[in-house]
């Protein structure tokens, strides 16, 4: 059986690397990385460190869909993000010629809030096209969607996120619920859980590192604040990330024996964190030199804006602080607002409701009690279960749909 592997950025080649290293079967990654735009900038490093064999898109004489999966004939392919406008289209050619198709999600909730389409879409959109990394790319993929509307065809549009593939692999009833209630057919969908957080079972990760590597002393404390890279999804503008890590850093700073982590987006740029915090000092670091789940197991409170990294954190058991202080609405309907709701985050819509958050959380007692006692309903509804098998059931359902695929 042969897979053909489809990330869109590098947290959906974290997610595979497990399934990768149990599956029975000949895989190939397609890097979408040489198109150039910055959401995929690191797939191919992260691709090369878990040793997952890839091509690149622009290594085939053409980058068409149906080209492509003509010479690497896949039994199946998977994919993470079946509405990004790269993959959506092997998806549909793979659905057209009969190639079961495998959608893993990439997290918990789908969906944004609907745009309005006047003149600040227009700007919106010259923006995107400019900052995109790769404009000429970026443009077709533009033009390409414009097409399917005029013709009628299917518009990978995020509400429809979970209904171009064949079958789906969700984190938790929660997450198939959602779908369900989209008119997705509950048959295709099945509850596995995420791979990654098999590795919050098995402990790989070494908080002891991390500590040493920044040469903490026995008793202090670490906060690790993590960014989804707001700038580049439109959310916040540059002066209010540099606010935002400002108001951190002196919350901080105000607490002794007390230290700070900011872990950019893989996609952001150290430096530009450095500037905005006016360079680094002992207790005042940035990096994304330590492996995530180490980072995490290390810290004392993660803060964040609305980083995948806040719900790693509350799975792992970790306090969580969602920071806003824009006033803006959160981009998707339900995260990271679902955090603050469960009870296993608290939310910081100020500097003074922020410092206040991360006293509450050093100090311990009620509030830290409370928030460990609700992470169980937390991880049963939103992960099934942390037992170390979630890999492992998705490697049975590529299995089975394999299986069937067209010889």
């Amino acid at each position: 059986m042969k897979v053909l592997f489809i990330p869109g950025n590098v947290y959906h080649v974290r997610m595979f690397s497990n399934v990768y290293r149990r599956l029975r079967a000949e895989v190939v990654a397609l890097s979408l990385e040489p198109y150039g735009e910055k959401g995929r900038i690191g797939i191919e490093r992260a691709l090369a460190e878990r040793g997952i064999p890839f091509r690149r898109v622009t290594d085939y004489w053409r980058d068409e869909p149906g080209f492509i999966l003509e010479v690497e004939r896949p039994d199946v392919v998977v994919v993470m993000n079946d509405v990004d406008p790269d993959c959506f289209p092997f998806v549909s050619e793979a659905n057209r010629r009969g190639i079961p198709t495998l959608l893993i999600a990439e997290g918990v909730s789908f969906g944004e809030p609907p745009v309005e389409r006047g003149p600040s879409f227009l700007l919106r959109v010259v923006k995107n096209i400019i900052t995109s990394g790769n404009p000429m790319h970026t443009s077709k993929v533009l033009l390409r969607g414009m097409g399917w509307r005029l013709s009628g065809r299917t518009v990978p549009d995020y509400d429809r996120y979970g209904m171009n593939c064949s079958r789906v692999a969700v984190w938790g009833e929660y997450s198939k619920e959602l779908l369900v209630g989209r008119g997705a057919d509950p048959a295709k969908i099945e509850v596995t859980g995420n791979p990654l957080f098999d590795d919050l079972v098995e402990g790989r990760f070494n908080p002891d590192s991390v500590r040493r590597n920044l040469g903490m002393r026995a008793g202090e404390r670490l906060v690790v604040y993590a960014s989804c890279n707001p700038v580049d999804i439109g959310w916040w503008t540059e002066e209010e990330v540099g606010r935002t890590v400002r108001a951190v850093r002196g919350a901080v700073e105000g607490i002794p024996e007390c230290r700070l982590v900011v872990r950019p987006h893989p996609t952001e740029r150290e430096e530009v964190y450095r500037e905005h915090l006016g360079g680094e000092t002992e207790r005042v670091r940035v990096s994304k030199t330590e492996r995530l789940y180490d980072l995490l197991s290390a810290c004392d409170i993660l803060i964040t804006d609305a980083s995948v990294v806040g719900f790693e954190a509350a799975a792992m058991g970790k306090p969580v602080v969602v920071v806003n202080l824009t006033g803006k609405p959160y981009l998707t309907r339900d995260y990271p607002s679902l955090l603050v709701r469960e009870g296993v985050a608290l939310e910081a819509r100020s500097e003074e409701e922020l410092r206040q958050r991360i006293s509450e959380i050093l100090a311990g007692g009620e509030v830290v009690r409370v928030m460990g006692e609700k992470r169980k309903r937390f991880v049963e509804r939103y992960c099934y279960r942390l037992d170390g098998r979630s890999s492992e059931r998705v490697v049975n359902l590529i299995e089975r749909i394999g299986e069937g695929a067209p010889k």
